[in-house]
């Protein structure tokens, strides 16, 4: 296990720690979904040997891009495999002391980066938590005015030349993802984000060293950004996927260090049981974290954790489905609705049919859902509460109207049932709004015509059963208005022509009638 000394001051104090639970053990040792946070590198096992690869090539080229599929511990093999290595002195040739700067791309890739190495100066000291506002404007001022601003910070971090400046990018296809949702704004922002990271590795002068984490599926959006591609094709690592025996360590570790016991039949268990799934680790982590607690509510004097417990807590297949359910089951019936919205505004299906995560502002929420944001807020504590971690941001973090927010994890789109059910409900929705809009551009310029059934009899069918709104819509297309009149002008003039035929048939059956009579007459 990697367990190095670290300098005192330089973890997050607002970071979520191991989940607490009663029985006298005093915290459960195991995360959940969420990754594994830089102060809990004590309980992470499993990955020894993996971090010296990792080392090497960021020795060699001052940069190494950590890829792997999602669920494969990427975030935590950097949290709690490379930075207590860099925290216990690993040495290069400019010295052992590290400046290490934990970052994600986010929303605003600028200002999330100003914003980190701020929290990493108050933190250390550097500033005052009163100066935070004019350094944050000088920072972003620097960074944005020129491709050397990464390089000038660094200097401006450092206390003397010798020091080294790390900065670690977590979810770095945060680039990619946000595009679309946060618009050109965000795309300037990546572009320079790019720039400052590629001369920061370029130049010499500087000891700058920079890890990226990064789903391995994104790994070809890297090529849209010049020079970028080539970065990581100089120094990259694909975190395989752990052994049996290093499952092991990750299952037994964190108990014994908990001051709990394990059956060896459990572990048999759920090596077996974990295999059959793609997001073997958080799932596993989530599992154990239940069973935990479960376990010190009903052990028997003595007991270790048995596969009793593990079946009680709905074993791998159930045990997420079943959690978030008691957590939606909690709510009112006016916050399950708050819920559903919520939770089919933080996911999406990708091109090849798979789920993805997508990140949504409390206030989008509250708009489509015609709810106060508070109300909102009050939804998402209760699926981000301590031993939860459905959404992010962590419980520490405070959420307000401009707040964003999204799914820890994958895999809750892939076990969680009813979420399941809600994704596809949403993209057939979502389908349904995009064909309606096309046709409403087509029909503007004339190269199609209104709408009749059977594909405007789905169409109203859907309208009445989703009852879109704009905010909603312009997710999709933001001609929210030009699709709605053209499906009201289909509606108006399918039943208008309903009508005429109705009259005609009247009038048509009236001069039946006449000639009938007509014809009695004069027979």
């Amino acid at each position: 296990m990697l367990n190095y000394p670290v300098q005192v001051g330089e973890f997050d104090d607002d970071a979520p720690g191991p989940q607490e639970s009663d029985g006298g053990f005093g915290f459960n040792p195991f995360p959940g979904l969420r990754p594994f946070t830089i102060d809990e590198s004590h309980l992470y096992f499993g990955r020894e040997g993996q971090v010296d690869d990792i080392l090497i090539k960021l020795s060699q080229h001052r940069s190494v891009t950590v890829m792997g599929n999602s669920g494969s511990g990427k975030s935590s093999l950097m949290h709690c495999g490379l930075v207590p290595v860099l925290y216990g002195g690993f040495m290069t040739q400019s010295g052992p002391h590290w400046h290490i700067i934990t970052i994600r791309p986010g929303t605003s890739p600028i200002a999330n980066l100003t914003n980190a190495i701020i929290d990493y100066q108050v933190r250390t000291r550097q500033i005052d938590e009163t100066d935070r506002k004019i350094h944050n404007a000088i920072i972003s001022s620097v960074l944005r005015s020129s491709p050397d601003g990464l390089v000038e910070i660094a200097k401006y971090i450092q206390s003397k030349p010798s020091e080294n400046v790390f900065f670690m990018i977590d979810q770095f296809e945060e680039l990619f993802r946000y595009d679309e949702t946060f618009g050109d704004q965000h795309s300037d922002d990546a572009t320079a984000y790019v720039n400052l990271i590629l001369s920061a590795v370029r130049q010499t002068k500087v000891p700058i060293y920079v890890a990226l984490n990064m789903r391995s599926d994104f790994i070809g959006e890297c090529s849209t950004f010049s020079g970028l591609a080539q970065m990581i094709n100089t120094s990259n690592y694909l975190v395989p996927q752990m052994t049996r025996e290093q499952k092991r360590m990750a299952i037994e570790g964190p108990v014994a260090v908990g001051g709990g016991r394990i059956s060896d039949r459990l572990v048999k268990k759920l090596l077996a049981d974990i295999d059959k799934h793609q997001d073997q680790l958080p799932i596993l982590q989530h599992a154990l974290m239940r069973t935990w607690d479960y376990w010190v509510d009903n052990r028997e004097p003595g007991e270790p954790m048995d596969i009793r417990h593990y079946n009680a807590i709905g074993k791998i297949e159930q045990a997420l489905s079943l959690h978030a359910n008691e957590a939606y089951d909690e709510l009112t019936p006016r916050e399950k609705e708050i819920a559903e919205v919520l939770f089919k505004n933080v996911t999406e299906k990708g091109e090849d049919n798979t789920g993805m995560r997508r990140p949504v502002l409390v206030s989008t929420v509250a708009g489509i859902v015609e709810a106060p944001e508070g109300d909102v807020i009050k939804v998402v504590e209760n699926f981000r509460k301590p031993g939860r971690s459905f959404l992010m941001p962590d419980a520490s973090v405070k959420l307000t109207k401009d707040s964003v927010v999204e799914l820890s994890h994958e895999s809750i789109m892939r076990i969680w049932n009813r979420l399941s059910a809600w994704v596809e409900e949403e993209s057939e929705s979502a389908e349904t709004y995009k064909r309606i809009s096309e046709a409403a551009a087509m029909y503007q310029i004339g190269k199609t015509g209104l709408w009749r059934p059977p594909d405007l009899q789905l169409a109203l069918n859907w309208q009445k059963k989703q009852r879109p709104t704009r905010p909603w819509a312009q997710r999709y297309d933001m001609a929210f208005e030009r699709a709605i009149v053209f499906l009201d002008t289909s509606r108006i003039t399918y039943e208008a022509e309903l009508k005429n035929q109705e009259l005609l048939q009247k009038r048509s059956l009236r001069r039946a009638r006449t000639t009938n009579i007509v014809l009695v007459v004069f027979c």
